[in-house]
């Protein structure tokens, strides 16, 4: 109904002579409908969940202009960019402007941007492919292009985490780490391997930094003994291990700072984190990727020693030395 009366009604405004606008109740009733139809758009897709959003684009794909088309399709392609990195960044990737993503949203029947994402977010938030899964649809691709496309991707994810977190949040977790009298980094199962590279790395040139239930003990009781003048770094990405819990209300509990290293805005730790430094896990694998991830540590490892000058430096080749005495590393 809405196709046919609308022109005619919109004709009437204009000034255009149509038998039936000299009606005052018809011109009330058509504004009432027009604005229950926006009415109803605007609630469908502010209830709308990411598989949803994805049939409508698709459907509506092809009577897209050239432009808002490339936005939709970057969209369907990168789902996880576009819950991690700002409209920006996902504009300048997909070479189209960032309006173009507003009138994409609104196109779609959002009311914005933000509200257009939240879907994304969502979905990363809720770790919506299992691995097995994952793992089902990887075995039936052609084993040739994976090897490849994985790399691919892991320079899209370091050039992701490159764009999203900037200058100033990495000196303020400097700043965070710098003035704190012992670091306590939390990283489990795959995250245990980024969370140890940064405990390896900084102990070159500070001691006192530690893994928190590296030792085997019960990390309770490590929990128990943090001070105030310590701080946690936090390493995590959909789905948030459990022990990353009791390590954030214990950080709370002692007021202790914590510098979130994670996949998304609206992670667990990110919400409680006084800085908070985002890494992409796509991978055509089975599994998220953490080489962002790793390579965030490497570089805020770098980034303190550089600023922590002579003396640190000094630090890293008196470690040195001790371990090529101890032997630690084979003849070459």
């Amino acid at each position: 109904m809405f196709h046919l009366v609308l022109p005619w009604y919109f004709a009437c405004r204009r000034g255009r002579p149509v038998f039936w606008c000299q009606g005052t109740s018809m011109h009330a009733t058509i504004v009432a409908l027009y604005q229950s139809r926006e009415m109803l758009v605007t609630m469908d897709s502010r209830e709308m969940g990411f598989d949803a959003l994805l049939a409508r684009i698709l459907t509506e794909l092809p009577g897209l202009s050239s432009e808002l088309r490339k936005a939709a399709r970057f969209l369907v392609d990168h789902p996880d960019e576009v819950a991690l990195v700002s409209m920006r960044v996902l504009a300048s990737r997909s070479e189209v402007t960032p309006t173009t993503f507003v009138r994409l949203a609104r196109r779609l029947g959002f009311g914005d941007w933000a509200a257009l994402r939240k879907p994304f977010e969502d979905r990363l938030r809720s770790g919506k492919a299992p691995f097995a899964a994952r793992a089902d649809a990887l075995v039936r691709r052609r084993s040739e292009a994976i090897f490849a496309e994985s790399l691919r991707t892991t320079v899209a994810n370091l050039a992701a985490a490159e764009a999203v977190n900037g200058s100033e949040e990495i000196a303020r977790a400097c700043a965070i780490l710098e003035k704190a009298q012992r670091i306590r980094v939390a990283g489990f199962r795959s995250c245990r391997a980024p969370a140890h590279a940064l405990v390896y790395l900084c102990r070159m040139f500070r001691r006192e930094i530690t893994l928190l239930g590296g030792d085997g003990g019960a990390i309770e009781a490590e929990l128990a003994a943090l001070g105030k003048k310590e701080a946690v770094v936090a390493i995590g990405f959909s789905p948030y291990s459990r022990e990353l819990g009791p390590v954030v209300e214990a950080a709370q509990r002692h007021r202790v700072p914590i510098v979130a290293i994670v996949d998304s805005m609206a992670a667990p730790i990110a919400r409680h984190a006084q800085v908070v430094l985002r890494f992409s896990t796509d991978s055509p694998s089975f599994f998220p990727s953490v080489a962002a991830a790793m390579a965030i540590v490497e570089a805020l490892a770098a980034t303190m020693l550089a600023r922590s000058g002579p003396a640190a430096a000094a630090r890293v080749r008196e470690t040195e030395l001790e371990l090529q005495a101890f032997g630690a590393y084979l003849p070459e």
